[in-house]
């Protein structure tokens, strides 16, 4: 079974929420006309962009607040509610500690959208998320998530009350906590394209720095925006429970999400780099959880040199990270989601054949760190019903895989203006793609593929 499987009940709960939120609370017409059909898909082109910078910082802000549901920020998301809990009452410590996890949030973004930029200059072909197609950022993320994952489940403390937990994330505290909590926040969310992201996405790799900036800023300040409220309006904190025992043991269920996506970050590190990188980076999890007992035990016995072994060994497990980036790729077909199941591999020049031929085509670009992706394949288009339409409708299916940088994959995401995966095109008979929503199900499959579809 692959170990991915239990986020996708979490990708079902976050759209679901995704959907009924953009329902509910979006309440300006206007965005909803010109924003609601293309928003759920990534791959929206920029003159999909409403016209009026306005109008993509407003896309780019909603964007930023979906992104809160998403079972890639979830975790973090939930230590943050823990955080807010343990603070209390005070209105000078929650505003202090909303703005210092927004400063974290907002100036991750701005660095993210800063190195693309820069890189786009250099003429590469980047999308969001690309810093997941590296080996050694996904080893050392995974690394990250054992350790905050074997804090919340007890076996060493960062300090304080199980409250403050959140703020001391990577062992800093107060305050400075809540900057590095939020800079975690936006480094487990780019996996991520939540609703309306998309279209804002786009504009943002084509625009202007400032332009682009902008998007990038209105995007984290969408993140960090439910925090941020509670902190400036201490009010909306009474809707939250009470602080309590409870917090413990809701504090020790945390640590499984965590370790979950552990487990996701290293079978996609074998996808990329193969079982020696598997083995090494779970001898390196092995490796930090002696660090940290033995840490533990030299702080509680008042041990010196048991705490100053203790930090060698975490220091050599991170160490031994970095050696992964040196061992060869893999090509990884067995398992990810982009497996040739009644699909062929994309080439530019088989597309314009099939095209010139007047056969009717669907092009998905994928890739193993895309979550949605996962999902659209477990529950969609690795299906039997799936299969079968694609006979009953004579269509090609093809398949691009963008789990590493490919030039070619990324020459085809420019040329649709996506801003990343997933990407579903449609071309018809004769006709121009059409892009598909981010969010797949079997009945959109199935209107979208059926040459009775109504105009």
């Amino acid at each position: 079974m692959i170990p991915y499987l239990p986020l996708l009940l979490w990708q079902d709960i976050a759209m679901h929420l995704a959907r009924r939120f953009s329902r509910g609370v979006i309440g300006v017409g206007a965005l909803v006309c010109t924003a609601s059909a293309q928003a759920a898909s990534a791959a929206a082109t920029t003159p999909m962009v409403p016209d009026g910078l306005a109008w993509v910082l407003a896309m780019a802000l909603l964007g930023g607040v979906v992104l809160n549901l998403m079972p890639c920020v979830l975790p973090v998301l939930s230590l943050k509610v823990l955080s807010v809990l343990g603070t209390g009452a005070d209105p000078v410590q929650l505003r202090r500690h909303a703005l210092s996890y927004t400063a974290g949030v907002l100036l991750s973004f701005l660095a993210i959208g800063a190195l693309i930029l820069v890189l786009r200059s250099t003429g590469s072909v980047l999308g969001w998320g690309f810093q997941l197609q590296q080996p050694a950022f996904v080893a050392v993320l995974a690394w990250l998530m054992v350790l905050v994952g074997l804090s919340l489940a007890g076996m060493f403390t960062l300090g304080g009350s199980v409250g403050n937990t959140g703020q001391k994330l990577l062992g800093r505290q107060g305050y400075a906590g809540d900057f590095w909590a939020g800079v975690l926040a936006c480094v487990v969310a780019s996996p991520c394209v939540a609703p309306f992201m998309g279209p804002a996405l786009a504009y943002a790799f084509s625009a202007s720095w400032l332009a682009a900036l902008l998007v990038f800023v209105m995007l984290g300040l969408g993140l960090a925006l439910p925090f941020l409220l509670i902190g400036f309006f201490p009010v909306l904190g009474r809707w939250l429970p009470r602080p309590g025992a409870w917090m413990e043991t809701l504090k020790i269920l945390l640590a499984f999400p965590m370790l979950l996506t552990a487990v996701w970050l290293v079978w996609l590190l074998g996808n990329q780099k193969g079982m020696n990188a598997v083995a090494l980076i779970l001898s390196a999890c092995v490796i930090l959880a002696l660090g940290l007992w033995l840490f533990e035990q030299g702080r509680w016995r008042s041990q010196t040199w048991r705490k100053v072994l203790g930090g060698l060994v975490i220091v050599a497990s991170l160490a031994s990270v970095g050696a992964i980036h040196r061992l060869p790729n893999t090509d990884g077909n067995a398992t990810r989601p982009s497996k040739m199941i009644g699909a062929t591999a994309y080439s530019a020049r088989d597309l314009a054949h099939a095209r010139n031929e007047g056969r009717q085509v669907l092009l998905t670009v994928t890739a193993d760190w895309c979550i949605t992706c996962i999902a659209n394949e477990q529950t969609v288009l690795a299906t039997d019903r799936f299969q079968s339409l694609l006979l009953s409708t004579e269509t090609l299916y093809m398949k691009a895989d963008w789990t590493h940088s490919d030039p070619l994959v990324g020459a085809l995401l420019k040329e649709q203006g996506a801003p990343g995966v997933p990407l579903y095109v449609l071309y018809r008979p004769n006709q121009e793609g059409d892009v598909l929503p981010q969010v797949l199900t079997q009945e959109t499959m199935r209107e979208a593929l059926s040459p009775a579809r109504p105009e």
